[in-house]
């Protein structure tokens, strides 16, 4: 039986996450999926089902428009087979990678680790549990124990179009003292799509691992993206992940990453370029559970015309986590006098022994810049554009591998272009 066969068909006008119809013949469709499969999808619904009407507000989402990411206008699912590709050259080096909408068929028990994980539950814990709820397509990546390659491995999720939503839930296991590259693109086909996006990444890092990532956002200014993960990094294992969002009407991001075990480090790097009116909501925690574990974020952000952006940042150190050396740092460019950028940085520290501080800073171009580079015979517009450019390429030189370094230049540089 085909996949098609067994997809969904919930275009109907009644279309509505909140109706229990549609969780119902979604799972009709799909009554041939295993056990622990049905049971994930039926917890995670009744979970969001019982999740109260906001009668106050959620500091969660303070500073958001939260009705920027309704749910309302969808109208039916994604195609599973069109809106997430794999390109990879990796076969039988032990590295694993597939889609989840096929493993579900032939591997099942491969995934059995999906219902383990937690999303990062820093607001958007709807979109969280629908994703577990609804997700027909995902990637699960695996790599075995001291299996290291510098190719990177590149995911493709598509912007599925007017009216549709993709959940696209994934993870990616490490086992000790691997090493693995991996980009995640997000993007539109049309220039005019405006569909949604909803995706769920888990990690896990074993002792040792190394995990370098990096993400790629250039959807359309109509789309909708809530990109939600939470890393798990062990004892002495690296996790270097580098977002660029550089498109879509509006965009959610919630990253977690726990160390778990100690020697871990965690290097977080963002940065999101912004014209019109278009909107970039970062919400991110460094939880550091264990002794002598290292972590540092940088998000940085340029906005031009009525661009908003929001960041909110919490290092929590726990009550054993001694010896813990923590930074966060956001960082805002303002290119227009409409332009605006909100910050929340936060330290919750448990332990006594540790290191740790954060800090927000906003400006706006310095006219000794400007004046520097037009005296130089270099037009204001391109004068704006290298100073944009050499403000937010600081996150991306945290990129180890070259190859994925030189695409996300590239990519920036032509984005400061339009």
């Amino acid at each position: 039986m085909s996949q098609e066969i067994l997809s969904p068909k919930l275009s109907m006008p009644s279309f509505s996450f909140k109706l229990p119809e549609t969780f119902n013949k979604f799972a009709e469709s799909r009554s041939w999926e295993p056990g622990w499969l049905v049971d994930y999808r039926k917890d995670c619904w009744d979970k969001f089902s019982s999740i109260p009407e906001k009668t106050i507000k959620d500091e969660r989402w303070r500073f958001s428009p939260r009705s920027r990411f309704s749910l309302g206008s969808i109208e039916s699912f994604a195609n599973p087979k069109k809106s997430l590709e794999i390109e990879s050259n990796h076969s039988n080096d032990g590295v694993f990678i597939d889609l989840l909408d096929r493993l579900i068929l032939d591997q099942p028990l491969a995934l059995s680790g999906l219902p383990q994980l937690d999303g990062p539950n820093l607001g958007a814990d709807e979109n969280s549990l629908l994703t577990g709820a609804f997700a027909e397509t995902g990637f699960l990546l695996r790599v075995s124990k001291s299996v290291q390659s510098d190719i990177p491995i590149i995911i493709n999720h598509h912007d599925p179009g007017v009216g549709k939503i993709a959940f696209h839930h994934n993870l990616i296991e490490l086992e000790d003292y691997s090493e693995i590259t991996v980009i995640e693109k997000f993007s539109s086909q049309k220039s005019f799509d405006s569909g949604y996006i909803s995706t769920l990444l888990k990690v896990q890092l074993g002792t040792g691992a190394k995990l370098n990532r990096i993400v790629i956002q250039e959807c359309s200014r109509s789309s909708t993206l809530i990109h939600l993960e939470n890393f798990v990094i062990g004892k002495d294992a690296n996790l270097t992940t580098t977002s660029l969002h550089l498109g879509g009407a509006q965009s959610r991001v919630e990253s977690k990453g726990i160390l778990s075990k100690p020697g871990s480090h965690f290097e977080y790097g963002s940065l999101n370029l912004g014209t019109d009116d278009q909107l970039f909501d970062q919400r991110t925690i460094q939880v550091h559970k264990a002794p002598h574990c290292t972590s540092n974020l940088l998000c940085k952000n340029a906005l031009r015309k009525e661009a908003k952006s929001i960041f909110s940042g919490l290092i929590k150190v726990e009550e054993g986590a001694q010896h813990t050396d923590a930074y966060q740092t956001n960082r805002n460019l303002l290119l227009s006098d409409k332009a605006e950028a909100d910050s929340l940085p936060g330290l919750e520290i448990l332990a006594n022994d540790v290191k740790c501080s954060h800090g927000a800073t906003t400006s706006r171009i310095d006219p000794q810049e400007l004046f520097y580079l037009n005296s130089r015979g270099i037009a204001e517009k391109e004068a704006e554009k290298l100073i944009a450019l050499g403000f937010l390429s600081e996150p991306i030189h945290a990129i180890k591998n070259e190859s994925a370094r030189e695409l996300a230049l590239n990519c920036l540089d032509s984005s400061l272009d339009s």
